[in-house]
């Protein structure tokens, strides 16, 4: 007997994590602080102050302020895991959200992605623990994310169910004498008679 079945029910299904920014405030001082330390680091270099031990100081001004913006980002935001489902699941979720009337699509995309996130998306938390999210949850998060968010979490259902698993694996069969005829790679040229 095999061990196919025990093999199948270890499965483990890909997840991505989506940080969501609560003060988008943050992310234009972050890219404004990241124009400092590179205009610095580019005024160090035609000054000749890169090979300064520690290097430049306003190169380590610029540097010490980014960190700061970053932490607070940290501070400020909130993380979505979105976890992969098997095919079946995830072909209802397409069931639960039928195409508009009058719209020629597969699918309603303004309600699927956001369908799907609430059904495999758990809350991520400063300490990394995962927790359901709640319907009352879910709802002020769609309520208050931006449509950039909203598409960022779509990328993520793609990303964990559709696009992990795309991954051809014939490289497996490369030098293995079990798998070869599984991945359609030959041994050996096949006898002439």
């Amino acid at each position: 007997m095999s061990n196919l079945l025990n093999r199948l029910e270890q499965r483990v299904m890909p997840h991505k994590d989506v940080p969501i920014c609560l003060d988008l405030n943050l992310i234009t001082e972050r890219n404004e602080a990241l124009s400092r330390l590179e205009a610095a680091h580019r005024a160090s270099r035609r000054e000749g102050e890169e090979r300064m031990v520690g290097g430049a100081p306003a190169v380590a001004e610029a540097r010490a302020a980014l960190e700061d913006v970053d932490r607070r980002i940290r501070d400020a935001s909130i993380v979505i895991r979105i976890t992969g489902v098997d095919r079946a699941t995830y072909n209802g979720f397409f069931l639960a959200c039928p195409p508009r009337k009058g719209k020629q699509e597969a699918f309603d995309s303004s309600k699927f992605f956001m369908h799907v996130a609430r059904n495999t998306g758990t809350y991520v938390d400063e300490s990394g623990a995962e927790h359901e999210i709640t319907i009352a949850e879910w709802n002020l998060i769609d309520e208050k994310i931006t449509d950039g968010e909203h598409d960022r979490l779509a990328q993520a259902v793609l990303a964990v169910n559709r696009e992990a698993g795309a991954t051809d694996l014939g490289f497996l069969g490369v030098g293995s004498e079990t798998t070869r005829d599984s991945f359609g790679i030959s041994a050996s040229p096949a006898p002439s008679e």
